[in-house]
């Protein structure tokens, strides 16, 4: 069996995180993990990019967390998987897997955070728009709930970061909705979280579309 952390944030990319993306690597394997997806804050979220440059010099320097983890990951036989989390509308969030760099480098129209846009846009290449802790109650988020059902491909079902009264009402948003995709995550930003939650498979993650696939296909189970 393989265990998978689906979301993790590191520096400098994420301007909430403090880790740099080499020390998750390492602290996924410690914590007997297989590998994990870099979910990091993106355009109109809690990025540590200075925003006010082309898409394409956004898009890579945004890569430049990723890269740097999975040339460490390879070495250390850790799969590290691109993602991406986006603010889409007032302070909700979606997580994308099955997403590249070379997908986002070719959409330059996702500059604009409408959640609609990145789902369809998103979703012709592969990709799964996950609502992140739909249920979070914070001073950031307005109106905590999940967005319209049109939008998202699922929801987590389970976030670290949350209150237990978060991830209750996760659970039973999920029951009432089945055809949603659940997924667990770390919302990790730092080595002591990253191996909370996620998935674990009978089939190694080692691509992007494979982690969409076995998604889309609930051949995983929970953690």
């Amino acid at each position: 069996m393989y265990r998978y952390q689906l979301h993790t944030h590191s520096s400098p990319a994420s301007h909430c995180s403090k880790t740099a993306p080499e020390d998750f690597a390492q602290a996924i394997l410690e914590g007997g993990y297989t590998g994990c997806v870099l979910t990091n804050h993106f355009l109109h979220g809690n990025t540590g990019i200075e925003s006010f440059i082309s898409w394409q010099a956004f898009v890579e320097e945004y890569c430049e967390d990723y890269y740097r983890m999975k040339n460490v990951g390879d070495k250390l036989g850790i799969d590290v998987l691109f993602g991406v989390e986006e603010e889409v509308s007032k302070g909700l969030e979606v997580l994308c897997y099955g997403i590249t760099p070379e997908i986002l480098l070719a959409h330059p129209e996702l500059e604009n955070n409408d959640c609609k846009l990145w789902h369809d846009v998103l979703g012709e290449s592969g990709v799964l728009c996950i609502q992140a802790h739909p249920f979070r109650r914070r001073g950031s988020i307005p109106n905590p709930g999940p967005l319209p059902l049109d939008c998202i491909d699922g929801i987590e079902f389970f976030n670290s970061g949350n209150t237990a009264e978060d991830n209750a009402s996760a659970r039973e948003f999920a029951a009432a909705h089945p055809e949603l995709i659940l997924t667990s995550g770390a919302d990790a930003h730092g080595v002591a979280s990253c191996c909370i939650g996620g998935i674990e498979t009978e089939e190694r993650i080692t691509c992007e579309a494979v982690l969409a696939g076995i998604l889309r296909h609930g051949t995983y189970t929970l953690l």
